[in-house]
């Protein structure tokens, strides 16, 4: 089973953002902490097992895998011999009862993950399940570093949150590279595209003690000489940047008959996010027409489904009092996107869903609305 950054999406994108106002309660963050969470701060197996529990009183279901005892493993200890080379990028001491929540929980995220990763290395029955274990791990780390640009909090809980994370995930990414040399390929990312996701302004702020992008700096610094790569003057060939993508949420392309409307989207932000990987990943262009590069129709008649079975529209709306069908959320997409997929659509089987979501991480990982 595939390991996924479970808690580091909830907070980006599901219940456990601290920019939602349901997070907004000292009290609630109070009361969880002293019902076993605080307790079991240095025990994952422990914390996680309270926290599900915990969370159902607030209507909140995790589905957390990976959840076992810490192993003993060659590996395992490898990550520990690490912890002095990163050992600047501990989280800043928490200040509320809800930083303190946020802290263990991102703190036991990464022991979780790192824990996880050992465990399937460690039980792989050959090379070949190995790297797809690591190497889709880093998928998905990968996709989490692309997502941060998208949020734009300047409160002070969401920034210390945020930044966290990064930390977290930099030390966690960089530490999955150094234990699994031989897993990992060509194809990971080097520290300098890291910070290019999560310091934009690196060389701007990179003295500036209040920032994420000191910390990173000092790291750099202390580097031992024969690791030691300067992050001005590194010039790794990267992809030519794609022109900005400008999101329309509406309906702009005249004509359709159907019965859907832009208004029977559920949560407009994460289809907006949706469309804008479809960009990033060359299923659409800049005038959202389908390009159908690699023969990609297959492929997004499985992100349809996927987009159904996640509950991205309404189930009907006032004009029309029935239930839409599966075919018509189809129409409304193919329309959207200047493309027929109604063969591939009636074709494609839980089988290929499946292939095609393990295939592609950011399919695998587009949340459910709520």
């Amino acid at each position: 089973m595939k390991i996924k950054a479970v808690i580091f999406n909830e907070i980006l994108y599901g219940p456990l953002s601290p920019w939602l106002s349901s997070n907004a309660n000292e009290t609630k963050f109070k009361e969880l902490l002293n019902n076993q969470l605080r307790a079991n701060k240095d025990n994952h197996f422990q914390y996680f097992k309270y926290l599900i529990d915990n969370f159902k009183y607030y209507s909140i279901n995790l589905n957390i895998t990976h959840i076992s005892e810490n192993i003993h493993s060659a590996n395992i200890a490898k990550f520990a011999e690490l912890q002095n080379n990163f050992s600047l990028f501990t989280i800043p001491v928490f200040y509320s009862k809800t930083s303190e929540f946020y802290y263990y929980l991102i703190n036991n995220e990464y022991n979780r993950i790192r824990n996880a990763i050992t465990y399937n290395v460690k039980n792989s029955t050959d090379e070949i399940d190995s790297v797809f274990h690591v190497v889709n791990l880093l998928d998905n780390l990968e996709y989490l570093f692309e997502q941060f640009n998208e949020k734009k909090y300047d409160d002070k809980i969401s920034l210390y949150v945020l930044n966290a994370m990064k930390l977290t995930l930099f030390r966690l990414y960089e530490e999955i590279k150094i234990v699994f040399p031989s897993y990992i390929g060509s194809e990971a990312l080097t520290e300098n595209e890291i910070i290019n996701f999560i310091a934009p302004d690196f060389e701007a702020n990179k003295n500036n003690p209040d920032t994420i992008d000191y910390t990173i700096s000092q790291y750099l610094s202390a580097k031992k000489p024969e690791d030691q790569k300067d992050i001005v003057t590194e010039k790794k060939e990267l992809k030519p940047d794609k022109p900005i993508f400008i999101l329309n949420k509406s309906d702009f392309r005249s004509g359709f008959k159907g019965k859907l409307s832009f208004d029977d989207i559920r949560n407009i932000q994460l289809f907006s996010e949706m469309e804008k990987n479809l960009y990033d990943h060359d299923f659409i262009d800049l005038n959202y027409n389908f390009t159908n590069k690699h023969n990609k129709k297959k492929e997004f008649a499985a992100i349809i489904k996927i987009l159904i079975s996640k509950k991205y529209f309404r189930e009907s709306n006032f004009k029309h009092h029935h239930k839409f069908k599966d075919f018509e959320y189809r129409q409304y997409l193919d329309h959207r996107y200047n493309v027929d997929t109604s063969q591939q659509f009636r074709k494609c089987n839980p089988e290929e869903i499946d292939s095609i979501t393990k295939a592609n991480f950011w399919i695998d990982n587009l949340p459910v609305c709520r």
